[in-house]
């Protein structure tokens, strides 16, 4: 279709010249003309009437228009052009700014001849706004409520809150509670009323936002991965000493050592005197007639090894040679599954308690300090950073740790331990700490001179040496996990079961657990080849060492055999007859 103006003989020329090029060259155009006002006159009428039927909206057509064509008048075009119905508001004005639009479906040709001005489809109406208007119309408001499944709500929201329009708004589901309770008390409370389903937002906009929002949401709202931790941690202490020397005893020797003073204790109404202090030379005023004074050697007191020596009444001389070497070893290796950017803690070992402090107070009350538990054992802590490009930034705390308490009850803790920050690449085995260290300690022992004199002098001198080495090392290999079976979990399972049926296996052959297991192996064989009797005859004989009756897993077998070979017995067991006068007598009730 082609329109134009009638001004001039010159112009009519033209255009017929140009529609039939165009009609020639198989396509549609449009030529739009306007007076010098700007405006197309009401009496205009198209130089040349229909070229070819009504246009579909999503052909690609050529249209040209001629200068300082108007918006109104334009659109008023491509209304008659596609047969569609185009109502522009008052305030829709101004110039078109193409002069060309080539291959184009009426949207784009829509979209192109508007500019900034907005429209919106609603049934047969194309309905035209300026950009105030169209923002201002809360008429058009949408509500859109988006069911998250990896995103909590409140990250949704923070993130979707930009794109909302002026008059937007959006509205996001409580956080839900992240204690978890120990078990250790009743008055636990935590989740309480907090709603049980998944997170979810309401948005409330104009359809066009919410379409945004909602594209948002789908690339925000994905599974997130995992990453499965295996540490193998290596603790090993190899002590090496060496003890020589003599031991000298006159007359069997004996301490002169005194006592220290004690305090008067009040503990709950009970008074305990203290003791005064005495020196070393009181000791003096004790001894009998034939009783030694204090005497010692060079070799370590009560020590193990070889003793030789020379004993003749009341003098002894021994001479002590003791070498001793202690190879310990502790490997561990825990695994543990975490999702990104979560922490994951593992912790294998015992809790050992004390108490942190006991005061006295001014009056002589004793009052016991709070008890604390100090943990031993192999402790793994870690949270994982997933990149795009396969590669993994952990924080990480390995520690591998024993302990012990002393007379007083106070604890001693050795560890190997380290907090660190790295990146590895997914299934990579990186060292984050390889310790070694050696410790080297001599000491001897000797009387003055004469210790120093050659020969004669080994007997009045004594050495003890001591060496030990210590060497940690801790190894990571982190994997990416995609989907929970790329754990393994059922291989870990089957190791489980594995460990379980051999330490059955292991038992004495008299134990009554491995009997059971055994005549239950032996019901499940008769089972599988189809022989019900001797199956039965396994699970019900009354031999001497009967499968105990809370042992579930017989009767389940006995049951299920029942149910496919005797019907009729299944459904006289007791446990079916009461159960089915339960539910008749009962109603929802269990009898008890």
């Amino acid at each position: 279709m082609l329109l134009g103006t009638k001004k001039g003989k010159r112009f009519k020329f033209a255009a017929a010249a140009a529609v039939w090029l165009l009609v020639l060259t198989g396509t549609t155009a449009l030529v739009v003309g306007q007076d010098e006002t700007g405006a197309v006159p009401a009496d205009e009428a198209p130089a040349v009437q229909e070229v070819r039927p009504a246009l579909s909206v999503q052909s690609l057509q050529t249209i040209s228009f001629k200068k300082d064509v108007s918006i109104k008048g334009a659109l008023g075009m491509l209304a008659q052009m596609y047969q569609k119905n185009i109502v522009p508001s008052a305030k829709v004005d101004g110039m078109v700014t193409v002069t060309n639009l080539y291959d184009v479906t009426f949207e784009e040709a829509l979209q192109a001849v508007l500019g900034t001005n907005k429209y919106e489809i609603k049934g047969n109406f194309v309905r035209v706004y300026t950009n105030e208007e169209f923002m201002a119309d809360k008429t058009r408001f949408e509500y859109a409520v988006f069911t998250l499944n990896y995103i909590n709500a409140e990250e949704a929201k923070k993130l979707l809150t930009p794109l909302l329009s002026e008059f937007g708004s959006i509205e996001a589901t409580k956080a839900p509670e992240i204690a978890i309770s120990s078990g250790e008390t009743l008055a636990v409370q935590e989740g309480g009323n907090s709603m049980s389903l998944q997170d979810s937002i309401v948005m409330r906009d104009y359809p066009e936002i919410i379409a945004k929002a909602k594209s948002f949401i789908k690339q925000l709202d994905v599974k997130p991965l995992q990453v499965l931790v295996e540490a193998t941690i290596l603790s090993a202490t190899l002590t090496e000493g060496l003890e020589f020397g003599i031991d000298l005893n006159l007359m069997a020797g004996t301490s002169l050592n005194g006592t220290a003073s004690t305090e008067t204790i009040v503990a709950e109404n009970n008074i305990s005197r203290g003791t005064a202090a005495e020196p070393p030379i009181k000791s003096i005023s004790s001894i009998l007639n034939g009783t030694p004074i204090e005497t010692a050697g060079f070799a370590k007191a009560g020590s193990n090894g070889l003793r030789m020596g020379i004993s003749t009444g009341d003098v002894r001389a021994m001479i002590t040679a003791l070498e001793s070497i202690t190879d310990t070893t502790v490997l561990a290796n825990p695994k543990i599954l975490a999702l990104n950017k979560q922490v994951g803690t593992v912790f294998i070992g015992q809790s050992i308690g004390y108490r942190s402090s006991t005061t006295v107070s001014g009056s002589g009350v004793a009052t016991s300090g709070e008890v604390k538990f100090l943990k031993s054992g192999t402790q793994l802590s870690f949270r994982p950073y997933i990149t795009d490009d396969g590669y993994i930034r952990m924080d990480i705390y390995p520690k591998d740790s024993s302990a012990s308490k002393d007379t007083d009850g106070v604890p001693t803790e050795t560890t190997a331990e380290l907090t660190t920050n790295i990146m590895v690449k997914d299934g990579q085995t990186v060292v984050i700490g390889g310790l070694f260290r050696d410790s080297v300690t001599s000491s001897k022992r000797q009387v003055p001179l004469l210790g120093d004199i050659p020969l004669i002098g080994e007997l009045f001198k004594g050495t003890s040496e001591q060496t030990v080495r210590q060497e940690v090392i801790i190894l990571l290999t982190p994997h990416i996990i995609s989907e929970p079976e790329q754990a393994n979990g059922a291989e870990r399972l089957e190791d489980v079961r594995r460990l379980a049926y051999n330490a059955r296996a292991n038992l004495s052959w008299l134990n009554r657990v491995r009997l059971d297991e055994q005549r239950y192996a032996k019901a499940v064989k008769y089972y599988d080849e189809g022989n019900y009797d001797a199956a039965l005859a396994e699970l019900d004989g009354q031999l001497e060492y009967s499968i105990d009756r809370n042992y579930l897993d017989p009767l389940r077998l006995k049951e299920r055999i029942l149910q496919e070979k005797q019907p009729e017995k299944f459904g006289q067991l007791e446990r079916i007859m009461l159960g089915n006068i339960e539910k008749e007598q009962s109603g929802k009730w269990l009898r008890r």
